[in-house]
């Protein structure tokens, strides 16, 4: 299912930063967002992602999320959104109106692209978008969780 390779922290491209660069210049970054926390200790087994859930602490609280970038440019998230080894979800981060990658904003992800809303497990609330956020399986331990 997972044939893609995450970048690694090093891999950022040039126009990456300096995208983040410019929205950090003219303020469209909102000051109150809480960015997702890029993803470490992540690797690809068979067709899974496996990630270790004592290198993500962001996920040891409920509300908690971690964001898997790929090399092909789409994203994933890993949300905690209960207590325990059930509570763990992992969607993709592609609106399912245009495609356009979602960004967490004030506990939920908004579409920069026609503003379509998601909760922060990827339920639906506002459109253009009518579908959630695609979800992917997770199976989760007390130190790793993984996906597909």
């Amino acid at each position: 299912m997972f044939e893609k390779n995450p970048i690694s922290s090093v891999e950022v491209s040039r126009r990456g930063v300096l995208c983040g660069v410019a929205l950090l210049a003219v303020g469209l970054l909102p000051e109150a967002a809480q960015a997702a926390v890029t993803a470490v200790g992540v690797k690809v087994v068979g067709k899974k992602l496996v990630m270790d859930l004592k290198q993500n602490k962001a996920l040891s609280k409920v509300g908690g999320v971690v964001q898997i970038d790929f090399q092909d440019g789409t994203s994933m998230a890993i949300v905690r959104t209960a207590a325990g080894t059930k509570g763990l979800t992992a969607i993709s981060l592609s609106c399912t109106h245009n495609g356009v990658t979602v960004m967490e904003q004030d506990g939920a992800w908004i579409c920069p692209a026609h503003g379509s809303q998601f909760a922060l497990n990827g339920k639906l609330i506002n459109g253009p978008a009518r579908t959630a956020l695609q979800k992917f399986p997770i199976t989760a331990t007390a130190t790793t969780a993984t996906i597909g």
